[in-house]
């Protein structure tokens, strides 16, 4: 963000070093730090490592002090029967700026402050009957500091939450959650921003305390209770015989696409239709509103259709994307189990895409090889009939034809996928080809073209973003869209890539296993572009390892947080090739995507000067007003 807005180096003079690095273990450590210090700074690899032997040794004493200081605090209030709160919050919230001197509002008071790093038992708390996924060792400390304050009489729990962090909103969740099934202790849960008044600060921890004081003074110690399973519907083997697998939509093509995957294991899917106003209205409802719009709306969708009365809901299951990782998307599951017991439904089991399952949300379904394989095979497939799609319509000489025509094409290559696999997705997508060449158009008049690039549910989900792409085609646009193919190979590319080019210590089946998915999208985009070409419009697709070739200035190409390099890789791809008009989608408080999208502008506009850069945040609130105001003067700069 520094080097591509104010980079230090051009308007100071002044050495700038962001380096990427892809720890997974010490020895990655190590070496990439030796390496990148010899060819930096010339220091040997002796002196660098002596360093970093020093550094944790130093670690390593300042942890056992820390954990020390926390043992004595702990010791202390147990004797005289009062009690300490753990401030359980992100690393830099230890800021006194950051968090508006919080610590000292309870210390006042006579109330010891402990962080959740000095428990001295933070390490060894039992996480499996947590609804989340640990992804990292912040999120372990938060929801083992609460376990371990809700078991302990002598310890209390507050959250200190970034406005709008999303990650800070599902932990909320979940903490309190644990917190209340162990033994009905409540947790204070502090949203933070960078208003410096005090005052409702104050008032909020007197209220905290002063109920505090009232629970300890009618019982002195908490009745403890063991965590029971967070997920005690199941998704099993009679399931498939018993139940419809409701599919919500990241787009309408990917939902059928994955519905008809899901099929080929014996499970009974069905599509659903794009969720609009009711799927946002019960998202925002039962979503946490600090959750990605994105999971609001996919939420939203399957809560509208079973409050549509259209299935019973003993007989259905909900279907959902998981990816584990950095994403919100990682806790979708979490999220929606809440959405569903909450608003009535806590009998409609889950079943997602991750063939690891470690909450066993569905012992009956793990998503194979074979089907995996199948949608790697679709993808491209299902782009491709997108990208005409969009190049006809807005030149069709028979108005709705071009739509017609695509929802035809779709069937075949879904019924194809069905009934045969990946051969009969291909013979279907010949016919596919076939019908879209059939449709009448004339592109004698080219339009402007305008890129919508972003998060990738925004992209594609016309309810969520509120019909954007026939809103710029009624104002003169011929639309350029993102692949689906590169958002799902993306995790396989840039794990691959890091193993490779950083020489990581993986096992060799993860070599092998993520060299094979890339080969797959390899063999899968060969299929397809033979068969597409033969439509005059078609154009063979940039594959991801060209795609971001060009991005190294501005985001390296193994970043994987958000939509990694995706978003400069393809405007700086369509940009070379003359489109000038960029669209950028983004959820309200989406930080990674803010990081390679809004944070990149400034650099992309240096180099394409000339280049219209429209970042859009997107959130339950947001009207259609708001957002043809700002695409309007899109519209008036391009027309200029």
């Amino acid at each position: 963000m520094v080097r591509n807005s104010d980079n230090p180096a051009k308007r100071w003079n002044l050495p700038f070093d962001a380096p990427l690095f892809h720890w997974y273990k010490d020895e990655d450590r190590n070496r990439q730090l030796c390496l990148y210090m010899k060819e930096t700074f010339r220091i040997s690899a002796d002196e660098t490592m002596a360093a970093i032997e020093a550094g944790d040794t130093a670690q390593k004493q300042f942890h056992k002090e820390l954990t020390e200081a926390g043992k004595k605090v702990c010791e202390d209030v147990k004797s005289k029967g009062t009690y300490a709160v753990i401030l359980a919050s992100r690393p830099y919230q230890n800021d006194a700026l950051v968090n508006h001197d919080l610590p000292d509002m309870f210390t006042k008071l006579g109330i010891p402050v402990l962080t959740a790093d000095s428990l001295p038992e933070i390490n060894h708390v039992e996480l499996k009957k947590s609804r989340l996924d640990v992804v990292n060792n912040y999120h372990a400390r938060m929801l083992s500091s609460a376990v371990l304050a809700a078991k302990t009489d002598y310890l209390e729990y507050v959250q200190l939450v970034s406005f709008g962090c999303g990650h800070d909103a599902y932990l909320s969740d979940e903490i309190i959650r644990l917190m209340k099934e162990i033994s009905g202790k409540i947790p204070l849960i502090l949203k933070l921003d960078e208003s410096d008044i005090q005052g409702p600060l104050r008032i909020r921890i007197r209220s905290f305390t002063e109920t505090v004081d009232m629970r300890r003074r009618k019982e002195s110690r908490p009745k403890i209770h063991s965590l029971s399973d967070p997920y005690p519907v199941k998704y099993t083997k009679q399931s498939r015989k018993e139940k419809i697998a409701l599919i919500p939509n990241t787009s309408h093509a990917f939902s059928r696409l994955m519905a008809a995957a899901f099929a080929g294991q014996g499970v009974r899917t069905e599509s659903l239709a794009v969720g609009r106003e009711e799927a946002i209205r019960l998202g925002k409802q039962y979503v946490h509103n600090d959750i990605c719009f994105p999971a609001q709306i996919v939420i939203g969708e399957a809560l509208a259709t079973l409050k549509s009365g259209k299935y019973d809901g003993d007989e259905v299951a909900i279907g959902m994307g998981k990816y584990v990782g950095d994403c919100r998307l990682t806790h979708y599951s979490a999220l929606l189990r809440k959405a569903l017991d909450d608003a009535g439904y806590p009998q409609v089991p889950i079943l997602t895409n991750d063939d690891k399952d470690s909450h066993k949300l569905h012992p009956g379904f793990h998503m194979n090889l074979f089907t995996a394989v199948k949608i790697a095979f679709g993808l491209p497939m299902i782009d491709v009939l997108e990208e005409l799609l969009r190049k006809i319509r807005p030149y069709e000489k028979e108005k709705g034809s071009a739509d017609q025509a695509f929802e035809k094409a779709l069937d075949e290559v879904i019924r194809g996928l069905e009934r045969r696999g990946i051969s009969g997705a291909r013979q279907g997508f010949e016919k596919a080809i076939e019908i879209m060449k059939d449709i009448p158009y004339d592109r004698s008049e080219k339009r402007p073209q305008v890129l919508i690039v972003g998060e990738y549910l925004l992209n594609f989900h016309p309810g969520a973003n509120h019909d954007i792409e026939a809103y710029l085609e009624k104002n003169g646009f011929e639309i350029i869209e993102a692949r689906m193919t590169d958002v799902i190979r993306k995790t396989y590319f840039y794990q691959y890539t890091q193993i490779r080019e950083y020489r990581l210590k993986k096992p060799l089946a993860d070599k092998v296993w993520l060299r094979t998915a890339n080969q797959a999208f390899e063999i899968a985009h060969d299929v397809t572009d033979k068969i597409a070409a033969r439509h005059p419009l078609y154009t063979p697709a940039c594959r991801l390892p060209d795609l971001v070739k060009d991005s190294d200035p501005i985001i390296h190409h193994t970043f994987d947080a958000g939509e990694g390099v995706l978003i400069p890789g393809e405007i700086l791809h369509h940009a070379k090739k003359g489109c000038r008009a960029f669209v950028i989608l983004q959820p309200f408080g989406c930080l990674p995507n803010h990081v390679v999208g809004r944070g990149i502008t400034k650099k992309l506009k240096e180099i394409y000067p000339d280049a219209q850069i429209l970042p859009l945040d997107y959130d339950p609130d947001v009207s259609f007003a708001n957002i043809e105001n700002r695409l309007q003067m899109l519209v008036m700069s391009c027309k200029k």
